[in-house]
């Protein structure tokens, strides 16, 4: 029968495995086949490894089943002994159509069966299994065939006669010699044969094959045949087999090729032989232990005794360890004794590993110790080995050789300044010795413990004295500091350790009880420090100098002062913190600014090892700002009503803030009426104030809400003096310098900009920002023209205070109060670098500390129970045809743009850059935004166009954001197609139009307002609203949110739906990853968890750009 290990060897391995890569590879591309009486003519045509195609003659005689003739006319078919790989490959085909048959009778002979048995002319004839030029038909791929033709025997052995399945046992016998470990196998059922090649037997195993080891053992080679033990035994030399037979691998110099040396007998490694022992369990294991004939052993689980007999004679000692033989694995060490395996692991053994491996070596089972040596084994060896042998004493006493136990004595002496002298002795009875003395002879003396002893002492030191024999310090303060704390205390518990007088007068000392004074006088804070263990002037020397990579700080006198102590810390923290200058610290008095009384609070409150005393003023001002919801501020009357709890409690939040002498950040979220807040503050003031009292406001927003707010004081508080600073240049100057002490000003970043002139010299009761996020860059005109204003207090609102980056905050906080988190510089190298770039906990916890008091944040789940859910869904198109073409081709020209760039050009021409991104993200809207004559429909419009008239027909009202606004243009041809009503609102509109189309929008029957994202994102209510449809994903999630809560705020009595259309496996993808991130160091910033990074690095673009 033809089969994969008849071919194998008439090809050989080599040209065996080249032919089957033919054959897999498909490469047989014309096979046809006759008979004639009991030989089979085959002709075929293959293609070699190159272009080249070769003609194969082959005859095989089905009677003989052998390959009488064959002929390939390929360069090489005379040069082999064997077949070429042409015919190999031929062969395999011709094999593979045997191959078709449904059972396992095909595989096998059976003499008892002869109508069973296939010949190959009963596959291959002429009108069957034939191969014509130019009508091949599409096969099986041969590897994938190879398996299912393995998978049927597996499945079919268990039901064929005659046939062993799960009866075959592999018996392994090993062979034990000293270190190495060998094992053979015995196969068979009742009569067990030799295994004399491991790597036939393998190959049998991986090819499924037919193979006979005597008359009554034949059978195929399959997992299954074996009985259970056996078939992990078998899988184990298949893993073996694997992993070695490189190095088994011969060479035949006369037909070039390689093969496999005949293996009977399996070296085995430590690990081989733990797992072979492993798979037999608790069965007899057959060995041949130091060639001393094959007996039968045993595993056992109990402890191994070893004896051991320690005779003391006149002259030294003589010592008898019981006889056994050990074997050392991978992890554990195998002992044979009486016909028991016994199995320790390695780590328990390792003390006297090598002693054992000294034992095979011995003359017998004894050795001999001479009198000069005993003392060393007494003190190195009989101790480890007392502890794994029951160790029986005869006439031995350690005493009786001179062996006494040593003690230590160590001097530590200073005899002038930064230099301290480290001598050690080695005291046995009344002899003593100094250890660092070099000495050759040191018979009877315990050399392992003074060297260690020794070793100990000088690394604490850094230098050896020859002529004192003594190790020294010299001029290191650092060693110093760490013989005095660490040092000693470890040396007391090895020896008796004696410090002289002068070494005595250099203390370390702790800061002592700590106490800190604060109190309140008029606008400012008086802080006073001292300790009960340092003089003023000491204190002042540390707070000064120290570095805080040390754990101590050294006076002038030589004492050290143990700056680790939480007191002495917190000082260094708040001098830190509080940014004191040396001359302030040698005042006794400090002036601080109010801003630093909650931190100041915090932070001793926190220190349990500061005694912190304030007076009653500063007590008060910390109470007020603690229980805001206790302080009695009447809500102005006509608002009551109106105001929820929240606000009314964000209401008295601004009251309490302002009342201290504070600013702060109104930050709630979005839609949950931050202005209504702001008007309920300005009009109590209004109301509470003398008339003669200045409460003159100055209100700056975007220009798009400057109209808003004048609608929302008609409102809520339509009695104020509000003053519109709109118009040209000089009917604006006209009003500015018209207002009066009661006034409220409102007017935009822009025009504030260009007025800025005419507010100089004018004092404000109170300056409010509206999207303080306006002035998040600090060296922008607007940022730079808040600041300029006079004002008694100062107020932001927003819901974004940090967007992308920690500097933001520290803007808005530098409008606040100048001064809280420092100078932009020092607060970039304290606290945002460390935060942000290297994950600092600390930095982001003094940065919490400082602004916690000053940010009002909630949420709308936490405070809106009743406001109706927001449920948002990603919306995905895929991008097709000539869309994915310019898409692609223009992420390959940024990515080449990326890849040529240095650091230093990426990040001067970052503007480039991102207008590339632009139109990456336009052509996932519609390519028809950059070129021009693209007429092919636009897969996202669709989508869109789809989702309007679905939300449309349900007689939903639908936002609609993009920050193109010529998507929207584009967009509005295809609504007016549909003959759907829409508003538009881009920068364009003329704010005094945006609030008639929110007005209009909001009552009439309009179905879809096109707002662009930046124009509309912000100030406008349109609870009318319940479905927002993102069109295109801004790089800042925040964005989107505000311009989602148009929609979803106070007054939405619907659930409001938001889709957010996203081009698959595109940029858009990539910048949902990049919002949460943006995300993440806002919610982490205001919530006081760890930071993420919140960086744009060249590695994140180009993973924009990844598909």
């Amino acid at each position: 029968m033809l089969n994969k290990q008849i071919i194998q060897e008439l090809a050989g391995t080599t040209i065996y495995n080249r032919g089957l890569e033919l054959f897999r590879q498909n490469h047989v591309l014309t096979f046809e086949s006759s008979e004639e009486d009991e030989d089979i003519f085959i002709n075929a045509v293959v293609q070699g490894s190159g272009r080249k195609k070769y003609r194969v003659e082959l005859t095989y005689n089905t009677f003989y089943e052998e390959l009488s003739e064959c002929y390939c006319d390929c360069p090489a078919f005379y040069s082999y002994d064997g077949i070429c790989k042409h015919c190999t490959a031929v062969l395999l085909a011709c094999e593979s159509r045997l191959d078709m048959q449904p059972t396992i009778f095909d595989y096998i002979e059976e003499p008892n069966h002869p109508d069973r048995r296939r010949r190959l002319s009963d596959y291959i004839g002429p009108e069957s299994g034939r191969f014509l030029p130019g009508t091949r038909s599409k096969e099986t791929t041969p590897v994938i065939k190879d398996l299912l033709r393995h998978q049927r025997i597996k499945s079919t052995l268990p039901f064929m006669p005659d046939t062993p399945y799960e009866k075959v046992i592999l018996e392994p016998h090993f062979k034990c010699n000293g270190n190495s470990v060998s094992v053979e196998f015995k196969i068979g059922m009742d009569t067990k044969y030799v295994l004399k090649n491991v790597f036939e037997f393998a190959r049998n195993l991986e090819l499924c094959a037919a193979h006979s080891y005597g008359k009554k053992l034949s059978f195929l080679h399959v997992l299954n045949a074996f009985e259970p033990l056996s078939q992990k035994t078998a899988a184990f030399i298949l893993n073996w087999v694997k992993e070695n037979k490189e190095r088994y691998l011969e060479f035949n110099y006369y037909s070039y090729e390689t093969s496999y040396a005949k293996l009977r007998r399996m070296p085995l490694g430590g690990g081989d032989f733990e797992e072979l022992l492993a798979i037999s369990g608790d069965r007899p294991l057959l060995i041949d232990l130091n060639d001393s004939g094959e007996k039968t052993w045993y595993r056992t689980d109990r402890k191994l005794t070893r004896r051991m007999k320690i005779t003391g004679t006149k002259n030294g000692v003589e010592v008898e360890s019981e006889p056994f033989t050990s074997f050392c694995a991978a992890h554990t060490i195998f002992t044979f004794q009486d016909g028991l395996i016994y199995e320790e692991s390695t780590d328990e053994i390792a003390p006297i590993r090598d002693f054992l491996s000294c034992l095979p070596e011995l003359p017998g089972t004894s050795f001999y110790v001479d009198k000069s040596d005993i003392s060393l084994f007494c003190r190195e060896l009989l101790p480890l080995l007392e502890k794994h042998y029951a160790c029986e004493r005869v006439d031995f006493r350690e005493a009786d050789y001179g062996v006494e136990p040593a003690s230590f004595e160590i001097y530590l002496d200073a005899p002038q300044k930064d230099f301290i002298t480290c001598k050690v002795y080695a005291v046995y009875g009344e002899k003593k010795f100094e250890v660092y003395k070099k000495e050759e002879e040191r018979t009877g003396r315990d050399a392992v413990r003074e060297i260690q002893i020794g070793n100990i002492a000088a690394s604490y030191c850094n230098a050896y004295d020859e002529n004192e024999h003594a190790m020294v310090i010299a001029g290191d303060e650092d060693k110093i500091y760490e013989l005095l704390t660490l040092g000693i205390p470890r040396l007391q518990t090895l020896a008796d350790v004696y410090v002289s007088d002068s070494l005595k007068k250099i203390r370390v000392v702790s800061g002592g009880k700590v106490e800190v004074g604060v109190s309140l006088s008029e606008d400012l804070l008086e802080l006073t420090m001292h300790t009960d263990e340092l003089s003023r002037e000491e204190l002042i020397e540390i707070l000064s100098k120290y570095d805080r990579k040390k754990k101590y700080f050294r006076l002038k006198n030589g004492s050290f002062i143990h700056t680790e102590d939480t007191g002495l810390q917190t000082l260094l923290t708040l001098r830190n913190d509080l940014n004191l200058t040396d001359t302030q610290l040698r005042k006794e008095v400090l002036a601080l600014p109010r801003y630093r009384a909650l931190y100041l609070d915090q932070k001793l409150q926190e220190s349990q090892d500061v005694s912190f005393f304030s007076n009653t003023s500063f007590r008060e001002l910390i109470r007020n700002m603690k229980t805001t919801d206790e302080n009695h501020f009447e809500t102005p009357a006509s608002l009551e009503s109106t105001m929820r709890p929240y606000q009314t409690a964000g209401f008295a939040w601004l009251k309490t803030l302002y009342h201290n002498g504070f600013g702060g950040i109104l930050a709630d979220d979005m839609g949950l009426g931050k202005t209504l807040q702001t008007i309920a503050f300005l009009l109590s003031e209004y109301l509470e104030a003398k008339f003669t009292d200045n409460r003159r406001v100055l209100i700056v927003t975007p220009a798009s809400l400057v109209f808003n707010w004048q609608n929302e004081f008609s409102l809520f508080a339509p009695g104020l003096p509000v003053k519109m600073v709109t118009g040209n240049a000089d009917e604006r100057r006209d009003i500015i310098c018209s207002t009066q002490s009661r006034d409220i000003l409102i007017t935009s970043y822009e025009l504030l900009k260009r007025d800025l002139e005419a507010y100089e010299g004018i004092p404000f009761f109170c300056q409010i920002i509206d999207e303080a996020q306006y002035i998040k860059n600090h060296n922008t005109q607007a940022a730079k023209a808040v600041k300029s204003i006079k004002s008694e207090c100062r107020f932001a609102l927003t819901g974004t205070p940090i967007e992308n980056r920690l500097s933001e905050l520290w803007s808005i906080f530098d409008y606040l109060m100048p001064g809280l988190l420092y100078g932009y510089q020092r607060f970039r190298s304290e606290i945002e670098i460390p935060a942000v770039q290297n994950q600092d906990e600390a930095a982001m916890d003094r940065l919490h500390k400082m602004v916690r008091p000053f940010i009002l944040r909630r949420l709308k789940k936490d405070v809106l129970t009743d406001l109706p859910d927001k449920l948002e869904k990603c919306m995905y198109a895929n991008m097709e045809g000539e869309q994915q073409k310019l898409y692609y081709a223009h992420v390959q020209r940024i990515r080449m743009m990326l890849d040529k760039q240095t650091e230093e050009e990426f990040k001067t021409g970052k503007i480039q850059i991102l207008s590339e991104l632009t139109k990456l993200r336009q052509l996932c809207c519609d390519p028809a935004l950059i070129y021009e004559k693209y007429e092919n429909p636009s897969a996202k419009s669709a989508l869109c166009i789809d989702l309007i008239k679905n939300a449309v027909a349900g007689g939903h009202k639908v936002l609609l954001f993009s920050q193109f606004t010529s998507m929207l243009e584009n967009l509005q041809v295809k609504l007016k197609e549909e003959g759907i009503s829409y508003y538009v609102l881009t920068g364009s509109t003329p704010k005094e139009q945006r609030l008639k189309l929110v007005e209009n929008f909001n009552s009439d029957d309009t179905s879809l307002f096109c707002i662009s994202l930046k124009a509309g994102g912000t100030g406008l209510n349109l609870t009318s609203a319940d479905i927002v449809i993102h069109f295109d994903p801004w790089w800042n999630l925040a964005v989107q949110n505000q311009a989602t809560d148009r929609a979803h705020r106070i007054g939405q009595k619907n659930v409001v739906n938001v889709y957010k259309l996203i081009m698959k496996d595109t940029i858009e993808e990539n910048i949902m990853k990049l919002q949460e991130r943006k995300k993440e160091l806002a919610e982490q910033v205001l919530s006081g968890e760890d930071l993420g990074t919140g960086s744009f690095t060249k590695e994140e673009l180009l993973e924009l750009l990844a598909q």
